[in-house]
């Protein structure tokens, strides 16, 4: 995918010449600011003059529908647009570029190179001279209809056809903002084009389809002509707009039955969104169809938001600990996990962890267990346990509400903890997204004397350069990497070569998920530190895990 750094700049003394000979090739050329839908005119002295409205050229009297210029800048690549004027075609080449001001600053505009051409048979005045009903009813980026346009098309079609069976189909963008993240705005608004042309391309007249929001498409079609095979080939190769080894583009489809044409339309789309919710967490699976069930659902969830807060202050979410286990056999720290104490009984985190992510809650509950932990720790001290580290996760979503090495290190100042005894686990998922920025937070935790785990490493974008460039102390590998009937001969000769090339980086090697004596004497063959596992123990209140530490020392003589 192309770079935004890619596009050519050209300063206030150059592009009046490079203007000049793209003049002896096309029959008309101009520099557009396509924000002000104004062209440029460069002067000598390299000062800027805001000429006429760059739509003028088409003979219109508002900016034009199929805008060319702004997909250009939008996507940071060249878009082509046909106008028809007076009976006649013309053809412009919009290519993006930086333009330098005297000042320095960049302006990013548009060049638009027009060729001319004969009498347009096609031509329909009545057509092409008034386009204000296609760009009110129109995205501008992608082209297709606006949300109140597709509102009222898909109404329209349920009352003329009552008694067709309709589905009612949405997709999501598995981490579409890590596209934004990798390749920039433009990068991510390249895929929301690439989506719209495939859905052109896929559908009939039959078919009313239109951006719902974001990254969201909203598509109505016949449950007679859904095809889910089809459908499945056509998420396939929308999988091929992005080109990258550490991020490969998954779409899934929620799908509704329309039974009540009565619904209001926003609600169908709400009931496709429970059916993507139902399968967000799965890789594998590609379509989801919504069940009544879903609905109930929802209400679950919410009411779990709603008794979010008050549990928070009560003290309802305890801290559990599950012991790590050096090869020798004795523990020497545990991870912090947290379970919710609701309604007499224990919810399982799979159960709000998800929910409270969606609502972006979720800092909210990794700052409470944070804080639970450090004073933990800071109970242990003087104690035979002070010995002891433990590590605490931050999901990713807590980097965009919390400056966690500034929150971590002000805990372990409040509680009169060192910081050696707190490890930080991050995702690799969240390492990936920013490396560079999240670079920065792993050397600044290190500056404070955290030690840095990298978790769920070969669990989701596993990378070596991710391993290259972020300097953590720790690797924890997650035994589903090698967990299966299929491939173990060559996932265990993979799993070994990391193990080695970890210790080759002076990083210390965890291995969570074991639940066999077989699996450990394999991992400590293959030179692995420390083991988790059920094989060991359960996630365990934190008065259990003392009890097991005095019993794991005392069995081993300490």
């Amino acid at each position: 995918m192309k770079d935004y750094r890619d596009l050519k700049l050209y300063s206030v003394q150059e592009i009046n010449d490079l203007l000049d000979s793209l003049r002896r090739t096309y029959d008309l050329v101009q520099l557009v600011d396509v924000e002000e839908c104004r062209v440029l005119e460069v002067k000598h002295d390299g000062s800027i003059h805001y000429g006429q409205e760059c739509f003028r050229i088409w003979d219109r009297t508002m900016r034009c529908a199929n805008c060319s210029g702004y997909q250009a800048c939008m996507t940071h690549c060249a878009h082509d647009k046909v106008e028809h004027m007076k009976g006649n075609k013309q053809i412009a080449h919009s290519v993006p570029i930086y333009l330098e001001l005297l000042n320095g600053e960049l302006e990013l505009c548009v060049i638009d190179c027009v060729r001319l051409y004969g009498p347009d048979n096609d031509y329909d005045e009545d057509d092409h001279n008034d386009n204000a009903d296609y760009i009110s009813t129109h995205d501008v980026l992608t082209r297709l209809y606006t949300q109140e346009k597709l509102f009222r098309e898909i109404r329209r079609r349920l009352i003329e056809q009552p008694d067709e069976r309709y589905l009612l189909v949405m997709d999501n963008i598995r981490n579409f903002q890590l596209i934004n993240k990798l390749y920039g705005i433009e990068g991510g608004n390249r895929v929301l084009l690439g989506i719209a042309d495939l859905l052109r391309e896929r559908c009939t007249h039959e078919e009313i389809y239109g951006r719902y929001r974001d990254d969201r498409f909203v598509l109505l079609v016949k449950a007679s002509k859904f095809d889910e095979e089809a459908f499945s080939r056509y998420l396939q190769q929308a999988a091929k707009l992005v080109d990258s080894p550490i991020y490969t583009i998954s779409i899934q489809l929620g799908v509704y039955a329309i039974t009540d044409i009565e619904l209001p339309i926003a609600t169908m789309i709400e009931h496709a969104g429970l059916a993507l919710n139902a399968i967000r967490g799965d890789r594998k699976r590609l379509i989801s169809h919504y069940e009544p069930g879903m609905t109930a659902q929802k209400l679950k969830d919410q009411h779990i938001i709603s008794d979010f807060e008050r549990s928070l202050q009560h003290g309802d979410f305890m801290v559990y600990l599950q012991p790590q286990v050096m090869r020798d056999g004795t523990v020497r720290g545990a991870e912090a996990l947290v379970r919710w104490l609701r309604e007499g009984g224990v919810v399982p985190p799979m159960d709000f962890l998800g929910v409270l992510q969606q609502s972006e809650l979720l800092s909210h509950l990794d700052a409470y267990v944070w804080e639970r932990v450090v004073a933990l720790l800071g109970r242990w001290k003087g104690t035979e346990f002070e010995d002891l580290y433990i590590s605490v996760n931050v999901d990713p979503s807590d980097f965009n509400y919390l400056d966690v090495p500034e929150v971590l290190t002000g805990l372990c100042h409040k509680y009169g903890v060192t910081t050696d005894r707190l490890r930080v686990e991050i995702t690799e998922t969240a390492l990936i997204e920013d490396t560079e920025a999240q670079n920065r937070i792993v050397e600044k935790l290190h500056n404070a004397g955290f030690i840095v785990e990298i978790d769920d490493f070969g669990k989701g974008y596993s990378s070596l350069s991710l391993l290259k460039d972020i300097h953590a102390d720790v690797l924890k590998i997650d035994m589903g990497f090698i967990r299966g009937k299929s491939n173990v001969y060559r996932s265990r000769i993979i799993l070994g070569s990391v193990i080695d090339m970890a210790e080759q980086l002076k990083m210390d090697v965890i291995t969570e998920g074991v639940e066999t004596g077989e699996q450990v004497r394999a991992l400590t063959e293959m030179g692995c530190d420390c083991f988790q596992g059920f094989y060991y123990s359960r996630p365990i209140p934190v008065q259990d895990f003392e009890a097991v530490v005095r019993e794991n020392r005392r069995r081993n003589g300490e």
